[in-house]
């Protein structure tokens, strides 16, 4: 792999695709996940990143205008269900391949709020429009009850022909087309016609973004992954990460040398 010094980053911005996860990434991880909210002066830091990258995208597995709604910046891309979403002119445009799957999950939603599992450990189920995630951050016991819930999100995706995508003490109920957020880097990188990407994530549904980063570099654009290291990171994520930084403040000080033009 092509890797990309972090040195040499803020020389190259112009020629380079940065693809940033959202939650515990630009944002701390919190119990309710509706209050997440990006560290304080990250909408101005990327709108100053947007004015110097080929393209600066937040991919995620939130939805596209949720994130906007949080992180709003001019020249910003918001990538959201893992790309199944993005705001396009003020619009959500939705993935054609996804829309036949929407009553399957909102028949999943209505389904996984009933499960047993789900109302005794009062487990918070978030709706995403074409996907649905089930939390337990809230929960007082959660490793008590992450197999039962687990099990309860894999016996609802069967049932209703959805896939499990797993994170921290969360798991979500998607459509089974082909989007993770390894294509959507592709595809912000594709559309740049970037010479070299950055990826920073934090979690398990980061590791495909990681190697899609990997095989790019691979056919010889530049390439860096950065991990946000957290007490939950994943250890796959760690050890395919050249750079690591620690938490959401470590990522924003690299980004503020980024675009003030040093490494």
């Amino acid at each position: 792999m092509a890797r990309l010094p972090p040195d040499r980053v803020a020389g190259m911005a112009g020629r380079t695709a940065l693809c940033l996860d959202f939650d515990g990434t630009l944002a701390p991880i919190v119990d309710d996940p509706e209050a997440a909210a990006p560290l304080p002066g990250t909408p101005e830091l990327l709108g100053r990143l947007a004015g110097r990258f080929a393209a600066v995208a937040l991919v995620s597995g939130r939805p596209a205008a949720w994130l906007a709604a949080r992180a709003a910046a001019t020249g910003v891309r918001y990538l959201g269900l893992y790309g199944l979403e993005e705001l396009v002119e003020g619009r959500v445009a939705v993935a054609p391949e996804a829309e036949p799957v929407r009553p399957a999950v909102r028949a999943a939603l209505r389904d996984l709020g009933a499960q047993p599992a789900v109302t005794g450990a009062g487990a918070y189920v978030e709706d995403k429009g074409l996907s649905v995630g089930v939390h337990l951050r809230r929960v007082a016991d959660p490793e008590r009850w992450a197999g039962p819930i687990e099990a309860a999100a894999r016996d609802t995706a069967a049932r209703h022909g959805l896939r499990v995508e797993p994170g921290r003490l969360v798991w979500e109920l998607r459509p089974t087309v082909g989007f993770d957020k390894g294509d959507a880097v592709r595809r912000v990188v594709a559309e740049a016609r970037a010479e070299a990407v950055v990826m920073a994530g934090d979690d398990r549904g980061d590791l495909v973004a990681f190697r899609a980063v990997e095989e790019l570099a691979a056919s010889g654009l530049d390439g860096l992954r950065v991990a946000v290291r957290s007490a939950e990171s994943p250890p796959e994520l760690l050890d395919l990460a050249d750079l690591t930084v620690e938490g959401p403040e470590g990522l924003r000080a690299l980004l503020e040398r980024w675009v003030a033009g040093g490494g």
